[in-house]
């Protein structure tokens, strides 16, 4: 009698254990997940490591830009296209599309997006060139020289580099977004 005590006594013990962890059960909102991308009919897919690309310019010292036009080393930066068919397009283009600088039109304005505590340089921008060594006007109307596509995955080579705009060019953030688009032929 005491053995069937004890086994109903847990038993008993077991089932509100857990109906006390039921009874806690919440359900809460965690989050928004947002989904994106496109579906194209054009001769390739960009990557989706291109897309959101940071480029790092580096630091260089404001007594390097002693005079209008002058311009530190290139970075290079890449566009990868994947799964491109050449029987629906032959050749690409990239165009740039951002601020443009309000003393020359060649380059993109600079803003201080990182946020630097010593606010924005000044009397410079960023020149953005194609493969070619052909400066790409970052207004988004001006393309880079065609580059011929080959079935499966293309690299289009690009650099950037900072040019002076002013005979003397003020310290601070240096940066600046641009957009790209690509005309297929």
């Amino acid at each position: 009698m005491l053995n069937k005590s004890l086994v109903t006594y847990c038993v008993l013990s077991l089932l509100l254990i857990f109906s006390v962890n039921i009874a806690f059960a919440v359900t809460v909102n965690g989050g928004a997940i947002h989904f994106s991308g496109s579906i194209v009919n054009a001769g390739c897919a960009v990557s989706a490591s291109s897309n959101n690309q940071n480029v790092d310019m580096g630091e260089y010292r404001s007594a390097l830009f002693t005079a209008v036009g002058v311009r530190s080393n290139s970075v290079l930066f890449n566009i990868e296209l994947e799964d491109c068919d050449s029987t629906v397009s032959t050749q690409v283009s990239t165009a740039f599309s951002g601020t443009v600088d309000s003393v020359d039109p060649t380059v993109l304005a600079i803003s201080n997006t990182a946020g630097g505590a010593s606010g924005s340089a000044s009397g410079i921008g960023i020149e953005i060139s194609d493969k070619t060594g052909t400066v790409i006007k970052p207004n988004g109307t001006q393309f880079s020289t065609a580059q011929t596509l080959i079935n499966g995955t293309n690299i289009l080579s690009f650099s950037a580099r900072y040019k002076a705009t002013a005979a003397s060019v003020t310290p601070g953030g240096a940066d600046a977004d641009v957009t790209f688009s690509l005309q297929y032929n």
